[in-house]
């Protein structure tokens, strides 16, 4: 075993993990100025200048709370389900791919043993089952939260959002079947790469998918106007009424990566992922660093998309939300997977 590769990785996981908590907890702030300039107030702009230290106020409140436990919960899973829920949303970074390969200096392969550094944890062969199939224990999470609660409420909101996230997954599974088809790889890299020439957006197959995956979206990340799981009106706040301090910490900043995550999803799979357009920079050794500036403008486009759509669009009824999943979405996410299969057909693929 090398150990000089094995440190390089975990180095390499230590300072993701930590961009990626911090873009979340910016991602809050986002949220909360951006909803403030539609509602034609100011927002958090008191922690510092242009309120930037409002993520760090509100982590150092919620690491010095006072954990309290209501009475009669099952103390193990009320503890065990913000676990899993970001537990799983940590997991699923492992595998997107945020870039290129980047040669490194000949200084630093030397000592390490490693000639490139890929921006990217992880590239299984499954890259997108891997995924879907992290993403999809985060259900666990929530239905013990509601159930170990010893809530009614909190067990309404968790059984919502688990019927929920079940009905959305098979529309979310079935758009990106058709990509898998146009593609002819599970391999996110692959994906990408098949992205070159032409973006999936483009295609007939992929044009449709796109509407399916981006509605299949809003619901698998319980946000407006899906969030029935968590609505205020009728629910507190659903499953995690009951939490406090750092435990709804934990299914806060879940939520938001888990948002942040979607984003990097439609972005490598409909929008050219990290490809530099126009063929800018062929062959230059900075094509990977602007590949990653223009996967992160991708990505932030569609992040504000989750912050504008929240502060825009009525809730759904509860009915409205699964006439939609199982009515509209499936039987369009399988009217398009065989439109994929002719039209990899007709190209050739």
């Amino acid at each position: 075993m090398d150990w000089n590769q094995v440190l390089f990785w975990l180095l390499k996981s230590v300072v993701f993990f930590v961009i990626f908590i911090t873009a979340c907890a910016y991602y809050t702030l986002a949220e909360r100025r951006v909803a403030g300039f539609i509602q034609d107030r100011k927002g958090p702009n008191r922690a510092g200048p242009f309120g930037i230290f409002q993520p760090l106020a509100d982590g150092i409140k919620f690491l010095t709370k006072e954990e309290i436990f209501p009475k009669n919960v099952n103390k193990v899973m009320y503890l065990v389900a913000p676990a899993i829920s970001m537990t799983c949303a940590i997991l699923a970074w492992a595998v997107i791919p945020l870039g290129g390969r980047i040669d490194l200096p000949n200084w630093i392969s030397s000592k390490i043993g490693i000639g490139s550094l890929d921006l990217q944890i992880a590239n299984p062969d499954t890259g997108i089952l891997f995924l879907f199939a992290i993403s999809s224990l985060s259900v666990y999470g929530i239905i013990l939260a509601g159930w170990a609660s010893n809530n009614k409420y909190s067990l309404i909101g968790g059984i919502r959002s688990t019927a929920q996230m079940i009905s959305y997954e098979l529309p979310l599974g079935l758009s990106v079947a058709s990509i898998v088809i146009l593609t002819g790889s599970l391999r996110l890299t692959d994906i990408n790469d098949s992205q070159i020439g032409l973006w999936n957006f483009f295609k007939l197959p992929g044009f449709i998918a796109f509407f399916v995956f981006v509605v299949a979206m809003f619901a698998e990340t319980n946000r407006l106007p899906f969030d029935l799981a968590e609505a205020e009106s009728e629910l507190v706040v659903g499953f995690h009424t009951e939490y406090g301090a750092f435990k709804f910490a934990l299914f806060f900043i879940a939520e938001y990566m888990n948002m942040i995550t979607m984003s990097c999803v439609v972005t490598l799979l409909f929008f050219g992922g990290y490809n530099v357009p126009f063929g800018i920079l062929e062959g230059s050794p900075y094509r990977p660093l602007f590949g990653l500036g223009f996967f992160a403008i991708k990505v932030l486009f569609f992040a504000f998309a989750f912050l504008w759509v929240r502060w825009t669009l009525p809730r759904f009824r509860y009915d409205q939300l699964m006439s939609i999943g199982w009515k509209k979405m499936i039987p369009w996410a399988v009217f398009n997977i065989v439109v994929a299969s002719i039209y990899s057909q007709w190209q050739g693929f």
